[in-house]
């Protein structure tokens, strides 16, 4: 073999050990990049849903007592736990190392927080004391569904980046805040078809008289 052929097979295979240095330079770069975005996001993911669940869990009362009295010692239903801002995330993320499918869900987030808090206040302009039915079930249907979308997108960003789960607490006693948001979508839901059964039935009582 000439001195010209191994020169330029040494070319060559140099060429493609520099391209396969930059490329697993960029690989592990970006998997490390990821690995912190989503740390970063998971923390104020968790402080979200703890809020959600604060919300959700808010039923207007204080031990066992409607929680508002007007001056005329009328008691009624009043929210307890403040509603949380959407969640902010850090600056300094690089969103493009996280797959884009789950970046989209993590940034839609905080727009549908908003779109939420439309819907409560649209549904508490036809809430009347002193139960403010509809208000506290727009608060709380609203809610577990924030809380539902911010617990999927932690699990994700676990999954994607394969991170330990942290909610190892001694005193969780296996509480599930998933099966938490999804037993209070099924009451509330219960609760509705049942006040349409209760209206078609004085509908029907009332077609009779």
């Amino acid at each position: 073999m000439s001195t010209a052929i191994v020169g330029l097979i040494g070319v060559i295979l140099g060429s493609i050990l520099a391209g396969l240095k930059d490329w697993l330079v960029h690989v592990f770069k970006r998997r490390s990049d990821g690995r912190y975005a989503a740390v970063m996001t998971i923390a104020v993911l968790e402080e979200y849903l703890q809020k959600c669940v604060a919300v959700v869990a808010d039923d207007g009362t204080c031990e066992g007592r409607p929680a508002g009295r007007t001056d005329q010692g009328e008691e009624y239903l009043a929210p307890q736990a403040k509603k949380p801002e959407p969640p902010i995330y850090p600056a300094d993320v690089d969103w493009r190392s996280i797959s884009f499918k789950l970046m989209y869900k993590i940034l839609s987030l905080p727009n549908a927080a908003r779109e939420t808090d439309r819907y409560i206040a649209a549904s508490a302009e036809h809430s009347f004391p002193p139960d403010y039915d509809e208000f506290f079930a727009a608060r709380q249907e609203g809610y577990a569904h924030l809380g539902l979308q911010a617990f999927g997108l932690i699990e994700g960003l676990r999954e994607e980046f394969r991170l330990p789960a942290t909610n190892s607490k001694f005193w969780d006693w296996g509480w599930s805040a998933e099966k938490f948001f999804q037993e209070k979508l099924d009451e509330l839901q219960k609760h509705r078809r049942n006040d349409v059964i209760a209206d078609k039935k004085v509908a029907a009582d009332s077609g009779r008289e």
